[in-house]
């Protein structure tokens, strides 16, 4: 949410538009990454080996020690620091930008001989805006995770240092979240409402 909200803000100012659905989608995989694979196991567990709820290992309630004896959770925790690494997003969204470069380069070679003769270049190739949704969740998962539940290892692998902040799942914090994520979809959803009055 607060990924599709900067880029509805962004678009209200950038010629240049950036595709909200896209940057929400970027905004979700740190988690789809880290989280799809204990989903399915769980769902495994409960509707084909008959496993009760009850019985299903809970991270939050284990220690350390007790979700390193499980294997997925074990998994999913280095997934977690993988997907909600600065290092990999910088590294995944350079190579983003070069894929979309090299695409438009041999693209572009078939018109080289026009672009010469009548001076326009070609397409520029802007980097892939709509990535920074991945950057924003880790933002925001910082000072929203604690040391004792999926801490988040932003500089991972050069550094396990992190922040040791507020659970985002205690009740005062998801209410003052989702009260201030309200109040901005509604002042961008004015600030649009006049800029589209202006435009008219």
């Amino acid at each position: 949410l607060w990924a599709a909200a900067t880029g509805k803000g962004v678009n209200l100012k950038s010629p240049k538009k950036i595709k909200l659905g896209w940057m929400a989608l970027w905004g979700v995989l740190p988690d789809l990454f880290a989280f799809t694979p204990v989903v399915l196991w769980m769902r495994w567990q409960l509707y084909y080996n008959g496993v009760a709820f009850s019985d299903i290992p809970r991270p939050e309630l284990m220690s350390l020690e007790q979700r390193n004896e499980v294997f997925i959770l074990r998994l999913s925790e280095t997934l977690y620091h993988i997907s909600h690494s600065f290092v990999v997003f910088l590294l995944f969204f350079f190579l983003g930008w070069m894929v979309s470069w090299f695409g438009l380069l041999q693209k572009g070679k078939a018109n080289l001989v026009s672009d010469l003769s009548t001076g326009k270049g070609r397409d520029t190739c802007t980097p892939p805006w709509e990535m920074f949704g991945w950057c924003i969740h880790i933002l925001m998962d910082i000072p929203t995770h604690t040391g004792l539940l999926y801490p988040t290892l932003f500089l991972w692998p050069l550094s396990d240092w992190y922040v040791d902040g507020n659970s985002w799942g205690t009740k005062w914090f998801m209410v003052i979240n989702y009260s201030v994520l309200l109040i901005v979809f509604l002042l961008l959803g004015i600030a649009g409402n006049k800029k589209g009055r202006v435009a008219s």
